[in-house]
């Protein structure tokens, strides 16, 4: 009798989300916007931007948001154990809550820091952190059940919310080889992180097909707009630093991949 229950309040939820509901994002840095905008400074170290897609969506609709997303985070920090003094993210999804997104599962795969290892690797660097690609493909193969068990635990916390997952923007170009001075990978490299990064968008959607969740399929809205691109909504290696922030953050979304996010993100809210 629970499961039903359950279902019937999330579809409920989906019919609207009045101004006032309370809205949690959980993530990682995709979420959290570290290098972009101006920095919230009760963030510490993981790095919310005052202008990340939570942030836009939360002012548009006039939302209650809780932003838990913190930078380096994987699935076990949200369900497990919390980052930098914040408890795990889950603790901010509450019964009251009507609307959750997530983004997350780059970082338990290593995505991003294997983007920057191979990057100082194929540039000469010293002391370059690759994870070897059978540890990426055994990661790769238990994160469904990962995202599964996110996705369980914010329904079984917050019944009558709405879920959305966010996937990651591509830094590597569907098609082509992949690289260029924004992107000094060997083409090879570029392959593989596009491999990668394929196995990560159909790894967020599976998830969400299985539990009828929303999703915004980031691949779509960063198609041609790759760190290459001549627009970009994800920065390259060697992005420029906004002020507030200590150093820039390379290969993460810039403000206008934070944009693009939260205008397909209030699409799919309807």
């Amino acid at each position: 009798m629970i499961l039903p229950l359950i279902a019937a309040l999330a579809a409920a939820a989906s019919a609207g989300l009045p101004a006032g509901s309370r809205y949690v994002s959980l993530g990682s840095s995709y979420a959290a916007g570290p290098g972009v905008g101006t920095p919230d400074p009760a963030s510490g170290a993981c790095g919310r931007s005052m202008s990340n897609y939570a942030r836009q969506v939360a002012a548009r609709r006039h939302l209650r948001l809780v932003d838990a997303a913190c930078s380096g985070a994987t699935t076990a920090n949200i369900l497990d154990h919390g980052q930098h003094g914040f408890p795990a993210q889950i603790a901010a999804v509450t019964s009251d809550t009507r609307l959750v997104t997530v983004l997350i599962g780059g970082n338990d795969i290593d995505y991003v820091g294997n983007l920057r290892g191979l990057t100082c690797r194929d540039t000469g660097g010293v002391n370059c952190h690759v994870r070897d690609a059978g540890d990426v493909e055994a990661s790769l193969a238990v994160l469904p059940a990962s995202l599964d068990r996110v996705i369980a635990a914010v329904r079984q916390r917050a019944p009558a919310a709405r879920i959305v997952l966010v996937g990651y923007l591509p830094a590597i170009s569907a098609s082509g080889p992949g690289n260029c001075a924004a992107v000094p990978l060997t083409p090879d490299d570029a392959a593989r992180m596009r491999g990668v990064a394929i196995r990560l968008a159909q790894a967020i959607g599976g998830a969400a097909k299985r539990y009828s969740v929303g999703v915004v399929r980031s691949t779509l809205v960063g198609e041609r707009h790759d760190a290459c691109a001549a627009q970009p909504l994800v920065a390259g290696f060697h992005p420029a630093a906004y002020p507030g922030w200590a150093t820039p953050v390379p290969y993460h979304p810039n403000q206008s991949g934070m944009d693009a996010i939260a205008a397909a993100l209030d699409k799919v809210l309807g």
